[in-house]
């Protein structure tokens, strides 16, 4: 009896022992998915469509005359937004944006590119395309990096519910 005893016993503890082995792995289940930042997935309202670059930074639909517009952080006090965005790119952390017509400290221009890295704390606006150009080399860029059309970027997200900018390469 106590043979049957024991042998009950240790099927008991293997079982729990597998019970409880299948209950920790569900709780570190993800179903392969890392949570994400809404911020990288929200579309916006009906009326004011977005596009996430980089936390806090984010594409919005101004309207029809001026397009797509970013908002900065004024870190150096000066432009804290601009408009008409043509096309943008993520490469390394920054933000890279060429504009149409938009206003620049208050002036308006024809043009402008645009450097903004949240963590180094840069927001950079050049009227001079070779001034952009030489700006990024000060940076570490070899060469200029491909930016994609504003339309192409924002049926990308809208497609997909989050951005992957290698993907549009």
């Amino acid at each position: 009896m106590e043979r049957k005893d024991n042998k009950m016993i240790g099927h008991f503890l293997r079982v729990s022992g597998l019970l409880l082995l299948l209950a920790s792995l569900s709780g570190c289940r993800q179903d392969g998915k890392h949570k994400v930042d809404e911020f990288y997935t929200e579309k916006g309202e009906w009326d004011s469509a977005r596009i996430p670059f980089i936390k806090p930074y984010e594409a919005v639909i101004v309207d029809e005359k001026y397009g797509w517009g970013m908002n900065l952080m004024a870190l150096d006090g000066g432009t804290f937004s601009f408009t008409n965005i043509r096309k943008a790119n993520i490469d390394n952390g920054f933000i890279l944006v060429h504009t149409g017509n938009t206003l620049m400290l208050g002036v308006e221009v024809k043009e402008s590119w645009w450097i903004v890295s949240p963590s180094l704390k840069i927001e950079k606006g050049f009227t001079d395309h070779p001034q952009y150009l030489a700006y990024l080399k000060k940076l570490g860029f070899k060469n200029e990096p491909k930016l994609h059309t504003i339309d192409v970027i924002a049926n990308y997200y809208e497609d997909h519910d989050t951005m992957d900018w290698s993907a549009l390469d």
